[in-house]
């Protein structure tokens, strides 16, 4: 046991983090919520309006994760172990970080169609960012919501496979229909983009579920 672990059985617990936590986790949600709507209309100037709210929903992110860091290092008992903390607001920023690639990507390669396959996969990860802002609400009494915390980062996990197999089907499709290499390519690295994403949110709730255990 760390020696933050032993002395938070003495000292109350600084709630300070949650907030930040809270915030970062709605950034998330407005960012896949507007990823969905990018991936659902045909027009580019809509579209690169949509890409700057998700740019905007990054740079916020990234100032709330310098905050968080800046509150660490002056705080002397933490909710959890520290490098915790730190891991847990550094992923939520990777989450950001990568929904604003998706969008960077859709809009530099200005692909002639969205295939249903993208639309479905953006549904998953906003799906995903639900998921995820439901558990941060509930991590300040990780012992009482236990159970449920771990039961949605399964189904997080659970949509993460899910979306490895879209890829893998669209993938698969594109290299055998697709006659235009150009348009394959902007199609491939879109998609792999999305489903580099799922990955970086499952990273979250697998961060989540090691604090669980620890603090349970």
């Amino acid at each position: 046991m760390s020696l933050n672990s032993f002395l938070q059985f003495f000292v109350t617990k600084e709630t300070k983090f949650f907030p930040i936590y809270i915030k970062q986790s709605e950034l998330l949600i407005h960012a896949t919520k507007t990823l969905l709507e990018m991936v659902k209309i045909d027009n580019y100037e809509e579209r690169k309006l949509l890409g700057r709210q998700i740019k905007k929903d990054e740079t916020d992110g990234d100032e709330l994760f310098r905050n968080l860091y800046k509150m660490l290092n002056i705080t002397f008992i933490t909710p959890f172990d520290r490098e915790d903390v730190n891991e847990l607001a550094a992923n939520m920023d990777d989450s950001l970080d990568i929904i604003d690639d998706c969008s960077k990507n859709i809009l530099m390669y200005q692909p002639k169609r969205i295939d249903n396959q993208l639309i479905e996969t953006a549904n998953y990860l906003h799906e995903c960012a639900n998921l995820l802002s439901d558990i941060i609400k509930q991590l300040e009494f990780i012992s009482l919501n236990h159970n449920n915390i771990i039961e949605k980062c399964d189904k997080i996990k659970h949509i993460e496979h899910v979306i490895d197999s879209i890829y893998s089907d669209y993938i698969s499709n594109l290299f055998n229909n697709e006659t235009n290499y150009i348009e394959l390519v902007k199609y491939k690295n879109i998609a792999e983009t999305f489903e580099s994403a799922s990955d970086v949110l499952k990273n979250v709730a697998d961060t989540i579920r090691t604090i669980v255990i620890k603090n349970s």
